[in-house]
């Protein structure tokens, strides 16, 4: 405990009393004049004692270890979550994108006019049910795009961070029947990243502001290292508090909600496998040599390392280690979910959700590795040039281990003698030295010198090299050549700038406007992080039923407008045993049998398949459509999309006459075989053209086929 927490009265009783000994071991100094002591019969008049500081109360003191411990944050790491999670937004982006024809544009499965008036939910907003036409769809797209990429790059962070939550929430709600997990963990983590400074490191932003400033004008200035300290003082919010106990709380119900007899027979991994619908093409390959025996391992391997995370994603205590090894197990569980399973945005967004995890300890520990694989150096250059002290200014910023140090080459004589026409030549633009070998680097080798001294450098050269389309040391050739021209380009000049003075004093209002907003970030915080609870009391099957509640309708909204659901259970309470997928039986004009999300005839037999290769969107579409909550959206939606399929191809020979929408449905092996039974089609929709007579030598159309259920 620190030195603030001890008891001051024990403190107190610690000190030495008077007439003691120094604590140095010499003897007291005798009273002045030489005076001896007092005899003890007479003490000296007793000095007035100090007064104690108060005594810190219980509460205050655990909500600082719960502040210390739970609510604070490194903005390095914030800034690194915000380069995976703005990487994952675009991914994503353009994952929903490529399927934008058919599920998101009128000319899909599900119009907006028509989710308008019919739509998933009491609570539902989507900005893109302001968009129509495929065209109108992607420009939707696209500006989608544009905002996710600016907030991975960090630009106007805050303002493209709320934007980017408003976005994936309505894309999710534009059509909530593909939604899953992975869609809530998106919803989610975006939510959260809205009220953290993620723009303070590794942004734009951070780029600018620092800019702003600080006005380098000589190497001297280059030299002085001093951060700010909004780029290094750790954050200190609930939100913190809130984005780390809810992913813990994710882990602790996938655990607690799997208490089927499947799990514990450890028999999971080998139903999930021959999920077709769902599998990835490795996954075939790994259920037909993993034993049976392994599988079960894996089963009982995965309920333990989910366990596990919960009390190293928790864990007040070496941190270090723990926050180090949940990041490790989520990489391992979600990254073998990713490669074996289309699961969507699930898995990803999981890994991007750990590295809120890493410490100041673990950047420490990320400093010292590198710096061992690192070297400085000395960068020369031309200081009458205006574009070569702006690169100057840029290194400088990039230099985060302070491994680069700046001299300026003395090009006074040579510029003299050019305006006498001596014909000197001027210094390069840069070189780079080796202090310790005394090497000069110049052109490309230069520029791979400086990469291996900054932060992640040498593993970003193969990035700038293919930019640069293999020929950076021509690049930095013609920057020399024409540096003059590029600063008037640029506006860039080397004129004397003053220094930015010292920071005025906040005014009294401009105060109190900033602890407003404080107050006002945390109240709400606090509130989402009441409504969250109350959700997942009421969603999760494993929380007894006592503490399930009826949430005002404020609260409600509060949390399915924006679909911040909390119901966590992964193949729980035991995994799908069922395997399924959509199979239309289509009759063309010219009397053939065509399966328009396919393009070829219908299969009516899922037995012998061998990965049916769907994507999320698709498979979880196919899994919904045929549920009987959703026959609403059977008809017109899905019944008109398959009639547009001549219109998508471009042929009239594919004019739809009838067809038969099935649920296509087989049991998976049983624990031990290899082979799926009970295969059967379910017809769930069936359409005949109206008046339709077969000219002759055609058949006529077979009977409308009786629509069953199945499923609810």
């Amino acid at each position: 405990m620190r030195a603030a927490d001890e008891d001051p009265s024990a403190a107190a009783a610690g000190a030495p009393e008077e007439g003691a000994s120094r604590g140095d071991g010499a003897p007291e100094e005798s009273a002045p004049g030489g005076e001896d002591a007092p005899e003890e019969s007479a003490p000296a008049p007793a000095k007035a004692a100090a007064p104690k500081p108060p005594a810190e109360s219980r509460s205050r003191r655990l909500g600082r270890w719960i502040r210390d411990h739970y609510c604070t944050i490194d903005v390095r790491t914030l800034g690194l979550f915000r380069l995976v999670l703005g990487a994952l937004l675009v991914g994503d982006c353009l994952r929903h994108w490529a399927e934008a024809s058919w599920i998101y544009s009128n000319d899909g499965v599900l119009t907006n006019h028509y989710h308008l008036f019919h739509p998933s939910s009491g609570f539902n907003f989507s900005l893109y049910h302001a968009f129509s036409s495929i065209g109108e769809v992607h420009v939707a797209f696209a500006l989608s795009l544009f905002c996710f990429f600016c907030f991975f790059i960090g630009w106007h962070t805050r303002l493209f961070s709320i934007l980017s939550f408003v976005l994936v929430t309505s894309r999710d709600n534009r059509i909530v029947m593909i939604e899953n997990g992975g869609y809530v963990v998106v919803n989610l983590i975006t939510c959260w990243a809205m009220f953290m400074p993620t723009g303070r490191r590794f942004s734009v932003d951070a780029l600018i502001r620092s800019y702003r400033e600080r006005k380098e004008r000589t190497a001297a200035d280059l030299a002085d290292r001093s951060r700010p300290a909004w780029a290094t003082d750790p954050y200190v919010s609930g939100i913190v508090l809130l984005a780390i106990v809810n992913l813990a709380t994710i882990y602790y119900f996938n655990v607690v909600n799997k208490s089927g007899q499947i799990w514990r027979r450890g028999d999971t991994v080998h139903y999930v496998l021959h999920l077709d619908r769902m599998v990835t093409g490795l996954a075939v390959v790994a259920r037909e040599y993993i034993p049976f025996w392994a599988k079960k391992g894996m089963t009982w391997g995965v309920l333990a390392l989910e366990a596990m995370l919960v009390p190293w994603i928790l864990s007040p205590y070496g941190r270090r280690f723990t926050r180090a090894l949940a990041m490790g197990g989520m990489w391992a569980l979600h990254g073998s979910f990713g490669v074996m399973m289309r699961l969507g945005p699930f898995s990803w967004f999981m890994i991007g959700w750990s590295f809120l995890l890493p410490t100041a300890q673990h950047w420490d520990a990320l400093e010292q590795w590198y710096r061992r694989r690192a070297a400085p150096r000395v960068v020369v250059y031309d200081g009458s040039s205006p574009l070569a002290f702006a690169l100057m200014r840029f290194l400088v910023r990039l230099d985060g281990l302070d491994l680069l140090r700046f001299e300026e080459a003395r090009a006074e004589a040579a510029g003299a003698a050019d305006e006498a026409g001596g014909g000197e030549p001027r210094p390069e633009l840069f070189v780079v030295r080796d202090p310790a070998e005394g090497r000069v680097f110049q052109g490309a080798e230069a520029l791979r010198e400086i990469l291996q001294a900054l932060p992640g450098g040498r593993f970003a050269r193969p990035l700038f090299w293919a930019a640069t389309l293999g020929a950076p040391g021509a690049l930095i050739g013609f920057a020399s050549r024409r540096r003059d021209a590029i600063a008037r380009f640029f506006g860039l000049t080397r004129r004397a700038r003053a220094r930015a003075g010292a920071a005025e004093s906040p005014s009294p209002l401009s105060e109190k406007l900033a602890r407003g907003r404080v107050i006002a970030r945390e109240a709400l915080v606090a509130y989402l992080g009441l409504c969250a609870v109350s959700q997942a009391i009421n969603e999760n099957k494993s929380v007894p039923a006592i503490f399930k509640h009826t949430q005002p309708k404020f609260v409600q909204a509060t949390i399915v407008y924006p679909r911040l659901l909390q119901g966590w259970g992964m193949f729980a309470p035991n995994p799908i045993t069922e395997d399924g997928s959509i199979t239309v039986d289509a009759i063309t004009i010219d009397g053939r049998h065509v399966d328009p999300f396919t393009g070829q005839p219908p299969d009516l037999d899922l037995s012998d398949a061998r990965g049916l290769g769907l994507g999320q969107i698709r498979q979880d579409y196919f899994n919904r459509i045929r549920l009987d909550r959703n026959k609403a959206f059977r008809r017109p939606g899905l019944q008109e999309y398959l009639l547009r399929y001549p219109e998508r191809t471009g042929r009239p020979e594919d004019e739809i006459l009838a067809f038969d929408v099935y649920w296509v449905r087989d049991q998976c092996p049983r624990p031990g075989e290899d082979a799926p039974y009970k295969n059967e089609a379910i017809p769930i929709l069936s359409y005949r053209k109206p008046g339709y007579r077969p000219r002759p030598g055609m058949p006529t159309l077979p009977p409308v086929k009786k629509e069953e259920s199945a499923g609810n």
